[in-house]
């Protein structure tokens, strides 16, 4: 169904996220648009909506791609005091926290395998359905946070990327059932702006306890490339900063800002590229 921008504002249940909204049949991509038009809005939360993005990005320089109509694309301005917020690293945690949420509790099937990806991936049973990438703007003394988020709604296998490193998906591959794209954002946005006050309040151990309800179990054993280097150990949480916390065979604790999770395939397939 074409998106329906009034069924949108009529869903919505928030006090500020999404009250100041724009839609596009098409655009190149949201997180861009909203980094040059952040001075149009005056507050948090402002949201920018897509039906198709010709030019969408992800993470590390990733192109994200998109079936028009058939996908949930949107991106939300944060408005921050740095010296007064948790730090940064939080930022792309509480979008993820709050789609895993929505998703958890709204759908009308029970979702199983559903899984945050440190720092910024939705995966349900290891195939990624929604990701998130922030991006940063200062101008005249504010600091401006945008968030983009793509979900894969309705796409058949068919409509799919093939060549990513994790295999995609979308909530109908995944047996998953939702009212309406409109309802969904709404709810995204209901549960964003929650978490986006804790954020506000430097009240991380609450972030950090909703995030452990859908990461990886305490203990497992996994892997982070940070540039060429791997490393390799058992998961051990989130750390006051947002940084992923990984146990090495030798017992140290390596604290890791930024890098990405990885898998034995994509380790394989990174060698024998090399």
């Amino acid at each position: 169904m074409p998106w329906n921008q009034d069924k949108f504002e009529r869903a919505l249940q928030t006090r500020r996220f999404g009250r100041e909204a724009v839609f596009f049949q098409e655009i190149d991509s949201t997180n861009r648009w909203l980094l040059e038009n952040e001075g149009r809005f005056h507050t948090a939360g402002a949201t920018v909506i897509a039906e198709h993005q010709s030019a969408g990005r992800g993470r590390l320089g990733r192109h994200w791609e998109d079936v028009f109509g058939k996908s949930l694309l949107f991106s939300v301005l944060l408005r921050l005091n740095k010296l007064n917020s948790a730090p940064l690293g939080f930022i792309p945690l509480i979008a993820g926290i709050a789609l895993a949420q929505t998703i958890s509790e709204t759908c009308e099937n029970s979702p199983k395998g559903l899984q945050l990806k440190w720092p910024n991936d939705l995966l349900i049973d290891d195939k990624k359905v929604a990701g998130v990438l922030t991006e940063s703007v200062t101008s005249k003394n504010k600091f401006c946070v945008v968030v983009g988020i793509g979900v894969n709604v309705y796409q058949d296998a068919a409509e799919l990327p093939m060549a990513t490193r994790l295999p995609a998906s979308s909530l109908h591959l995944s047996g998953l059932t939702i009212s309406s794209r409109e309802n969904l954002l709404a709810q995204i946005l209901f549960r964003f702006e929650k978490l986006y006050d804790l954020f506000i309040e430097c009240r991380v151990q609450e972030i950090i306890q909703n995030w452990a309800a859908f990461s990886l179990s305490s203990r497992s054993r996994f892997a982070v490339k940070r540039g060429e280097e791997v490393i390799r150990g058992t998961y051990e949480g989130i750390g006051n900063e947002g940084q992923l916390l990984i146990r090495e065979s030798n017992g140290n604790i390596q604290e890791i800002y930024s890098g990405e999770i990885v898998s034995e395939t994509d380790r394989q397939r990174d060698s024998a590229r090399g």
